[in-house]
């Protein structure tokens, strides 16, 4: 009988992975981004506000309408300032830094499986206006970047190349090796796209229109979309124009504030930058034409007649809310 050991080697752990520090994850600091302060966000909801008060009660219309007309306006620009009170982002190399009521989170940019968009809409020729991105982690965590902050065009821009961009890489080569990606309930692949239980082959589609944040793929003729895609409710944004970009027969961006920022196609980018100031000028034209022209129909009604006239409220409020969108873009500069 084989002699017996006295005692059992002891059983050597592995040694645990080391622990990365919070330097190590997240790279050099780039750039901080908050909101403006309150007091300066604030005046522009303000001023517009006293505007509608000053202009009614010339007009000679009821006060009450006016302060609660006034209240309503001032509670819808004020909102999102509010709501961004106290928010900060610290972008650095590989991932952020968010500060939010002395709370702190760190988000890397390796981490992040989805991005969404929070388009708020505004009708113009652009359509729509970036308003925060949404990054969900492959945890499920969900985090949320205000985009009007400083600079916030940089924030944008860094975080969907940091997170998109490496995505997109990956989808590209998925793409041809012929699987088929999912945009929530969009399947794409490289000889067609299915939208719903609608299936288009890509030889088919003419053109694809990046406007009114949304994509709009065009058949045979250019005049009424085959399917119109709205990009706030598909995951990875960015990464679906592109891949739609790289497929499509043609591409034409419209939208200057949705933009493919992945793909490194440059062509794109400057079409899309292109009428951004633009944009802007035409914001403050529409803006005070409107707003012009319900104070001089009001002017022109109480004129006629000195016992009742027609307060144009709305046309006033529309027009001074795009004026102050148009300036409010011109100062802030460049934007998605």
């Amino acid at each position: 009988m084989p002699a017996r050991p006295y005692r059992e080697p002891s059983q050597v752990e592995p040694d645990p992975a080391p622990q990365q520090s919070e330097a190590a994850r997240l790279g050099s600091l780039r750039s901080v981004h908050a909101p403006p302060p309150l007091r300066r966000a604030l005046l522009g909801p303000i001023l517009i506000a006293a505007l509608i008060v000053a202009i009614g009660a010339s007009g000679g219309a009821s006060l009450a309408i006016l302060v609660a007309l006034a209240a309503a306006t001032l509670a819808i620009l004020a909102w999102e300032p509010l709501r961004n009170r106290g928010w900060s982002a610290a972008l650095h190399a590989q991932g952020l830094v968010l500060l939010r009521s002395g709370t702190r989170r760190i988000v890397t940019f390796d981490d992040v499986n989805e991005v969404w968009y929070e388009i708020r809409p505004i009708h113009n020729q652009a359509g729509a206006y970036l308003g925060a991105l949404r990054l969900v982690e492959y945890s499920g965590e969900e985090h949320r970047l205000p985009l009007a902050v400083n600079d916030g065009a940089t924030l944008a821009i860094s975080v969907l190349r940091g997170c998109s961009g490496p995505l997109f890489l990956e989808a590209r080569r998925a793409l041809g090796e012929g699987e088929v990606l999912s945009f929530g309930q969009i399947q794409l692949d490289r000889a067609g796209i299915t939208v719903g239980d609608a299936r288009m082959m890509w030889s088919e589609i003419r053109l694809a229109v990046v406007s009114h944040a949304r994509v709009r793929l065009y058949r045979r003729f250019p005049i009424l979309a085959w399917r119109a895609i709205r990009l706030d409710r598909i995951p990875n944004p960015a990464v679906f124009i592109d891949l739609v970009a790289l497929c499509a027969a043609k591409t034409r961006v419209d939208d200057p504030l949705i933009v493919p920022l992945t793909s490194g196609d440059e062509k794109l980018r400057v079409q899309a930058a292109k009428g951004d100031n633009e944009w802007a000028l035409r914001e403050m034209l529409v803006g005070g034409l409107f707003c012009i022209a319900g104070i001089t129909f009001t002017v022109a009604t109480y004129s006629a007649s000195s016992n009742s006239y027609i307060l144009a409220c709305w046309p006033i409020l529309f027009g001074a809310f795009r004026f102050f969108k148009g300036v409010a873009s011109l100062l802030r500069g460049p934007r998605l």
